[in-house]
């Protein structure tokens, strides 16, 4: 059995996925292979398959990463909002925790072809389900549930859009996520009954 505690078990994880890093900073994901990481990570293809089955592999385990993260996040502030019954930071402590993955997103989104944000929302949506079970039933309810699931791919889009277009931390966009989202129901009712917007 490999002791991933050894020094040097993780310093070879370490080197595979700064590898990892810069080979889907120059190409999508499907067209990294093992010998390029194993070049990059100066090491041998054992000691990649040691790690990982498959470039496949280490890419899912490092979205599984993410996804965990974000969902331990949500249910911390779920908690947090239970004892203090204060929601606020609920927003900027999912966007923080996207933040803290944010060189993997940054790398991995220009070239999504949008499996990537489906798997990031549709993790973050049963994250929210999962929080709001805490508070009681309704949170099986179906229109819960849309709620859930427009909170979670407001969320992702925000963030896979700010990565595209802007060099700015993604923490940045807390406030901007803040002001669409309580404006994006009225303008979109209005939008859909014909009356004319200002959403510049």
């Amino acid at each position: 059995m490999t002791n991933t505690e050894d020094l040097r078990y993780v310093r070879t994880e370490a080197a595979i996925r700064a590898a990892f890093m810069k080979s889907v900073a120059e190409m999508p994901v499907s067209s990294v292979t093992v010998s390029a990481i194993c070049r990059d990570a100066s090491i041998s293809r054992n000691a990649f398959y040691l790690h990982h089955g498959s470039v496949l592999e280490l890419y899912a385990t490092l979205i599984g990463e993410l996804v965990d993260d974000v969902r331990a996040e949500c249910l911390a502030s779920a908690e947090r909002r239970s004892l203090t019954g204060a929601d606020d930071e609920f927003y900027g402590a999912i966007i923080g925790s996207l933040a803290r993955h944010e060189r993997l997103l940054r790398a991995l989104l220009p070239s999504d072809d949008g499996s990537l944000a489906k798997c990031l929302a549709e993790g973050l949506e049963e994250a929210f389900v999962e929080a709001a079970l805490r508070f009681g039933e309704h949170g099986k309810s179906f229109d819960h549930r849309l709620n859930c699931a427009y909170s979670a791919w407001a969320l992702i889009g925000l963030a896979t859009r700010w990565i595209a277009q802007t060099d700015q931390p993604l923490t940045e966009s807390l406030a901007r996520f803040r002001q669409l989202h309580a404006s994006a129901v009225d303008v979109s009712v209005r939008y859909l009954m014909g009356e004319p917007n200002d959403v510049s």
